[in-house]
């Protein structure tokens, strides 16, 4: 795995862990509201608090799995680019379905090292 590669998986992972602590930490705060744009008051509700805080809890999963790639993996590259492909797919679905911004926002990253892990 080349150090550009490295690069963009360890900012796929961390932006991971960033969605992990706005959806799971604090995630009726103002910033969890301003970044989903969701109200504040919707996220207070029980339910929505159980669906984030799951979702969260995939998104650290996200990370944790690039990090044993990056760190611990004799196949990095292989996956690598099955985690940064999982990821395209999700940001293309949640742009679809969602917001269009999350295929910036969230699969730009994990494009650009899909891309890096395929071209080198």
């Amino acid at each position: 795995m080349t150090i550009l590669s490295i690069i963009l998986c360890s900012l796929v992972a961390l932006e991971h862990v960033y969605i992990f602590y706005l959806e799971s930490l604090v995630p009726s705060s103002k910033k969890t509201a301003e970044t989903f744009g969701i109200s504040i008051d919707q996220l207070k509700e029980e339910t929505i608090q159980t669906l984030i805080k799951n979702q969260g809890i995939y998104n650290l999963m996200i990370a944790v799995a690039l990090g044993y790639t990056l760190l611990f993996s004799t196949n990095q590259v292989e996956l690598g680019l099955l985690l940064t492909g999982f990821v395209v797919v999700v940001a293309i679905y949640g742009g679809l379905t969602s917001s269009k911004s999350i295929i910036l926002k969230q699969g730009a990253p994990a494009m650009l090292a899909l891309l890096s892990l395929l071209v080198w």
